[in-house]
């Protein structure tokens, strides 16, 4: 701290000195609008020719230019797709100029081009792309309200480097050039949105509505002013702010009514999807303050089939590197609900060089699940029919008070915040029948390269010899909690005629708890078939009505089986699922054998180990400190040069214990707290240069850093039998040398062409890890001395984590082109088209246990491999070709990537791959007569692709399979 004290100090002094050389300045400001429909336009640059001096206009358009030095000027605006303006100005010292500007749209000679909708919204797009000073790919505000996408991850999907996870066909997180969601970043605002996972550190994007957003951007590389635990990107969702209205109202209006289909052929409810969306908005005072407030109700089917399979490396030749032995085949078809509220409440207020801005933001959903499973275990020759039911609600919060002045000597910047997220699960169960003599799978033992449609087709289900097994039932609760401070002082200081520096210092602090809690009632004390489970068995008979048995400890399936629940073409035919259990009659029984847990039967008894040993809790202080400096050396060159200094205290309490005969019942355990720290200096640079009007190259290094996941440092530790679970709290953050380079080609006729080339280089990164130990050298794994009794003798197979000794090397290209074809003839003008492709590499290697049998003994050998980096793909490509014709709107996308790496394993042919996705979208609108009306629709998933990953040792076998069909939508909006 002494040293960031010292150099904040002589940052200070010398600030102050350039400051006091500066005499009064001038400034100009004023906004820059469409000629043709008066609409502000974000992005525009406005310059004075012949010196470093510029800026970029805001969401409303509006630009100022400070600090001018009396004289002479010509001033120049520019906007992709519009004619640029000139305009010759005198300034005076501490004049204050206002120059308003009213841009025409690029046009072919005697015909006339109205710039709306979405190629207004990808000219916003590419010009604010250009203004950055960071390499960054945006989404503008017009884009997003012209035709809006499903949520905020869908928005995003389309740009270049970009990837979706999907659940149910819902993109919920994103994958940025190759790297997980747990390492992007994202924020509202600029504030980070808690995290809703209790594991890691990454965010659910779904519950961000695009309706409420303003712009959305993904910076790809980072200054030292920008939050550094980042290795692929951050997405910041900005939220609308108020706009002026242009009617005697009192207040601006908007509403959006939708209904959705789904066509998955056995989903039901089909037709129950809604979407509600109502926003009031204005500016009083003169403009000064502004409300704008939203509220998103809305309701999916999510409904998807499934498939899952177990694969290990052919027992009988265990050297084989192209052999492998199916082990298991799960099939689920799962009905997922989902229902969600957003609001948003956005005020800001305007004082003269500055602003106050709040920001709310909430979401809550709540999803619910009733999952059918049927799993043939083929090693065991079992089948199990499995119902599990969930209802979890998930609840995020986002508060902030955002300050902005211009002041005499500094540029003034504080923001102060809080984030909070919660996921609650009270009441999920699950019950499992289990059929003991599945004769049809004996013949798969020890067979190798079993297609898993082979196990389905040869077992030879017998509902009369099915019985119930387990009954379990869980609640868990996770919440997090952050408050912010951030504090930014900048000093613009003309050097010379054509070199500026704008000096910037700036600090940061967070502190955010978290907390996890898990509670189980049924699962390691016995089985439902064993004797000492008759008390609840005969019960559980009484109650629904079955008929005497010789054996009362057995509950058969077939009298729990639902007639009338239709599992329809599931997987399109290629697999059948068969005798689906009744949700009505097993919810009973849930709700019967908790009544009487009195009875207290080992097979539904309090778990505690299962209940006390993922609890955790605990706190991180994050604080940064950062100086740099913007150069700008006349037009052409722009230098970035920064140092930041991040600092993150984490303390977390967790239990360590030892799994013993009693623990189900009592589990012997002493909460541990421990106390890290991780301080580190991050130097970043970055170049711009601008040969041309029409081309510019950009040059970015920068040093970031990726934080632990959660549950790889809470301080858990658990020893059962020769297994040793242990997370390891000495962990370091994963830290990223980033190189990026870019050449930008854009002009009023080819938009903008970007091509460019990123490496990030990856040391520390952690990955899971089994070792084997002997004896009294396990001790350091496991709990204190008092717990684990007797001392460690034996040898032991120990899962934790480590970070990676090998350096890991992510790479690739990314080519990105944005265009109005606004010279072509009549409604051909009217096209917009984007397309982009990305390919990424990566080098990494993974810790493999090698245990090998040689007669009667086991050798373990630690080893690795060498593979891409888990969740990368190869080739990503989006395309869309847009068209406006006066108010009629259309949009047809398409993506496509593959070979995304989704398992490792030493033995190649039990990695796993996806296969080639490819989708296609359309989006359609047209503007009504009346009433300021807009009819709607789209159509998401149009050819039916699924979500689906192979081992590489077989042709098209899968390991897993997700089928979501096709939904539309079809709404009304009034705005």
């Amino acid at each position: 701290m002494r040293r960031i004290s010292s150099i904040l100090s002589l940052f200070l002094i010398s600030l102050a000195f350039l400051s006091s050389k500066a005499s009064a300045q001038a400034s100009i400001e004023g906004v820059v609008r469409d000629s043709q429909t008066g609409e502000p336009l974000m992005g525009a640059t406005v310059i004075l020719i012949g010196t470093s001096k510029g800026a970029t206009s805001n969401p409303d358009g509006k630009y100022a230019i400070r600090n001018v030095p009396a004289g002479q000027y010509t001033i120049r605006t520019t906007f992709i797709g519009y004619v640029e303006a000139r305009r010759n100005i005198a300034l005076n010292d501490g004049a204050a100029a206002v120059e308003n500007f009213s841009l025409e749209p690029v046009t072919v000679e005697g015909q006339e081009v109205v710039v709306t909708g979405q190629a207004l919204g990808q000219k916003q797009a590419i010009n604010q792309q250009l203004a950055a000073n960071n390499i960054l790919n945006a989404v503008s505000s017009a884009r997003i309200q012209e035709l809006p996408d499903a949520n905020a991850a869908e928005s995003i999907a389309r740009l270049p480097g970009i990837s979706v996870l999907r659940e149910g066909g819902e993109g919920n997180q994103v994958i940025v050039r190759g790297l997980a969601p747990k390492y992007n970043q994202i924020t509202i605002d600029g504030v980070q949105m808690s995290t809703s996972s209790p594991n890691d550190r990454s965010a659910d994007l779904s519950m961000v509505s695009s309706n409420m957003l303003e712009g959305i951007q993904v910076a790809k590389s980072n200054t030292a002013d920008m939050d550094a635990d980042v290795l692929g990107g951050t997405v910041n969702f900005e939220l609308r702010e108020a706009r002026q209205s242009d009617t005697r109202l009192p207040v601006v209006v908007s509403f959006l009514a939708q209904a959705g289909y789904n066509n998955l052929s056995n989903a039901y409810n089909k037709y129950n999807n809604y979407k509600y969306v109502g926003s009031i908005e204005n500016r009083f005072s003169d403009g000064l303050f502004g409300v704008f407030a939203q509220i998103d109700l809305e309701r999916k089917n999510l409904t998807s089939n499934e498939l899952g399979a177990s694969y290990t490396n052919y027992l009988k030749d265990p050297k084989s590197q192209t052999d492998y032995q199916t082990t298991g085949l799960t099939l689920s078809d799962i009905p997922r609900d989902r229902q969600r509220i957003n609001g948003a409440l956005v005020m800001d207020y305007l004082v003269p060089d500055g602003k106050f801005k709040l920001t709310n933001f909430v979401s809550s959903g709540n999803t619910d699940t009733r999952s059918r499973q049927e799993f043939f275990d083929v090693l065991n020759t079992q089948n199990n029919y499995t119902l599990s039911y969930a209802n979890s609600k998930l609840t995020i919060l986002s508060n902030s008070l955002d300050y902005k002045q211009a002041m005499p000597i500094f540029n003034f910047h504080s923001r102060v915040s809080h984030t909070y997220s919660e996921t609650k699960d009270p009441n999920d169960w699950s019950i499992n029948f289990m059929q003991k003599d599945q004769t049809g799978l004996n013949q798969f033992i020890d067979a190798k390269n079993v297609n898993p449609q082979e196990v389905q087709r040869a077992a030879t289900p017998n509902l009369s010899t099915t019985y119930l097994r387990s009954i379990q039932t869980t609640n868990s609760f996770s919440k997090e909690r952050a408050l912010a401070a951030v504090l930014d002082l900048d000093r613009e200081i003309n050097l010379s005629e054509l070199i500026t520096a704008d000096f910037k210092v700036g600090g940061k602090f967070r502190h955010q708890t978290r907390s996890y809690d898990f509670n189980l009632i049924g699962q390691g004390g016995g089985s439902f078939v064993d004797i000492s489970a008759i008390p609840i068995t005969s019960l559980i008979s009484q109650n629904f009505g079955l008929p005497p048995s010789d054996n009362p400890n057995e509950v058969p399936m077939t009298h729990f089986v639902d007639p009338s629940f239709s599992y329809g073409k599931f997987l399109e035919g290629d697999y059948q699922m068969g005798s689906p259990l009744d949700f009505a009659k097993l919810n009973s029984m849930v709700d019967l054998v908790k009544a009487n847990a009195y009875l207290n039967v080992p097979a539904y008894a309090p778990d505690a180990y299962n209940s006390q040993s993922f609890d955790y809790s605990g706190f991180e202080d994050r604080s940064a400190f950062y100086v740099m400096s913007v150069f700008n050396i006349g037009q052409q060159i722009t230098f970035i040069p920064g140092l930041r200094y991040q600092n993150l205290k984490t303390s977390y309490k967790a239990a360590q214990g030892q799994v013993n005969t009693t623990a189900t019942v009592l589990y012997p355990h002493i909460d541990s707290t421990v106390v890290q720290n991780h301080a580190n200096w991050l130097p970043s640079a970055s170049l711009r240069y601008k040969p041309f009007s029409w081309f510019d190259i950009r040059l970015s290094y920068s040093q970031t850093l990726a934080y632990p996941d959660y549950n790889a440092i809470i301080p858990r530790a658990s020893v059962n039998g020769n297994s040793i679970a242990y997370n390891n709290s000495s962990l370091k953050p994963s830290h990223s040398e980033n190189y990026d380079a870019y050449l930008s080609f854009y002009d009023n006729t080819i938009g903008l062409f970007t091509i460019g080339g990123f490496l990030k280089r990856i040391d520390n990164l952690i990955f899971a890890n089994r070792i084997h130990v002997t004896g009294t050298n396990a001790a350091q794994y496991g709990p204190p001395p008092a717990i684990w009794i007797p001392i460690p003798t034996q040898t032991y197979f120990v899962d934790t984590y480590i970070n990676s000794p090998f350096r890991i090397d992510n790479y690739g290209m990314e080519l990105d082109w944005q265009t109005h074809f606004w010279y072509l003839p009549g409604p051909l003008a009217g096209l917009v088209f984007n397309v982009n492709y990305t390919h990424i590499f990566s080098k990494a290697t993974y810790p493999f246990l090698l245990q090998v049998k040689s007669g009667r003994f086991i050798t373990y050998t630690d080893t690795s491999y060498t593979e891409r980096l888990l969740d990368q793909p190869n080739d990503i490509v989006n395309m869309s070709l847009g068209f406006d014709y006066g108010g009629f709107s259309a949009r047809i996308s398409m993506l496509y990537q593959t070979h995304v790496f989704t398992a490792g394993h030493l033995f190649p042919q039990l990695r796993t791959n996806t296969a080639a996705y490819r989708r296609w979208d359309l989006a359609v609108k047209q503007d009504l007569p009346w009433f300021n009306l807009q009819i709607y629709g789209d159509l998401n998933n149009i050819n039916g692709a699924k979500d689906v990953s192979e081992i590489q040792g077989g042709a098209g076998v899968p390991r897993s399979l997700q089928d979501y069909g096709m939904t539309a939508d079809l709404g009304l909006r009034f705005r």
